[in-house]
């Protein structure tokens, strides 16, 4: 209502930290991984407030003069309309007896005699669907199916712009933002700079003397700019260390500074730049040691060389 909730908005999206989570429980358990997809999601919503719209351009023969519609169900561009898509779902998937995650409200859990039998991942209108065998994912799809529009998207292969890779006979799952990061490259003019070996340089500090305080020091920094908004790169970079724990602290470092950052802290993030030029290829991957323990480890199949800088 107005004054109170209008201007919330509520998109249902699991975060990256309970992705990684759900990865790699599905490969400890051995899971097969599918994904579904959830036609027109927002008009499955059910509105808990009369809401009225005005008749659409080019259809007023349904509805002349000072007519307005009266909306049964949720409508993309209605603030609520991510929030009411939500609770629909959530009464959906706890009726085939799915249990909401207390760490995340986007993963549901079933068992079966205290053993697990699916995950279910959810990110907007899109399921990551894990289950034992086929069997028990193909029962949720079809009743799944019974309630909404789907696209059986099958084997898990995409999921919020990651690459994921499943190996079922190592049991290893393989994620990587290789075309995510060659995207980036183009957009902030690296995609020719020369790769470096570290993302930040050895010895290299950004104190806060570097930031940027007379009109000269500022006019110089936004001739070095070319273009490039400080803040959008930092954000880039963040996304990348879904996949990049490499690169963490030094993104955390350069975030710091995006109140006034100078040419110091410009470099030091197109260097982190050149670094995952270096590293498009490294994969995370999520799997077991030989002792059957969980294991984190990166893989690449590229050369370590002499950084050109250093």
């Amino acid at each position: 209502m107005p004054g109170q909730d209008f201007m919330e908005t509520f998109s249902s999206v699991a975060k990256f930290t309970m992705l990684r989570i759900f990865l790699a429980l599905a490969t400890y358990l051995d899971f097969e991984i599918h994904q579904v997809d959830i036609v027109a999601a927002y008009l499955q919503g059910d509105l808990d407030e009369e809401i009225y719209m005005e008749v659409p351009k080019g259809v007023e023969r349904f509805g002349l003069g000072s007519h307005y519609w009266k909306l049964k169900k949720a409508l993309y561009g209605l603030k609520q309309a991510g929030r009411q898509w939500k609770k629909r779902l959530h009464d959906i998937l706890t009726k085939f007896n799915l249990t909401c995650a207390f760490a995340d409200d986007c993963l549901y859990i079933k068992k079966e005699a205290k053993k697990i039998i699916l995950i279910i991942l959810v990110y907007v209108d899109d399921m990551a669907v894990a289950g034992p065998n086929g069997t028990h994912i193909v029962s949720f799809k079809l009743a799944l199916a019974e309630n909404f529009d789907i696209t059986d998207m099958e084997e898990l292969r995409f999921m919020l712009r990651i690459l994921v890779t499943h190996d079922c006979e190592k049991q290893l799952i393989y994620l990587s933002q290789s075309a995510y990061i060659h995207q980036i490259l183009n957009r902030f003019g690296m995609r020719d700079a020369i790769p470096v070996s570290t993302p930040l340089a050895i010895k290299h500090n950004l104190p806060t003397s570097q930031l940027p305080t007379s009109k000269a020091e500022k006019r110089a920094y936004k001739g070095y700019l070319d273009g490039i908004h400080y803040l959008s790169l930092v954000g880039s970079l963040l996304f990348a260390t879904q996949t990049h724990p490499d690169i963490q602290f030094t993104v955390s470092l350069v975030a710091q500074f995006g109140g006034n950052p100078g040419v110091a802290h410009l470099e030091a993030a197109k260097r982190i730049l050149r670094y995952l030029k270096r590293t498009v290829d490294f994969r995370l991957v999520l799997g077991k040691r030989q002792n059957g323990n969980f294991d984190l480890v990166g893989w690449t199949d590229s050369n370590w060389g002499q950084d050109p800088d250093d």
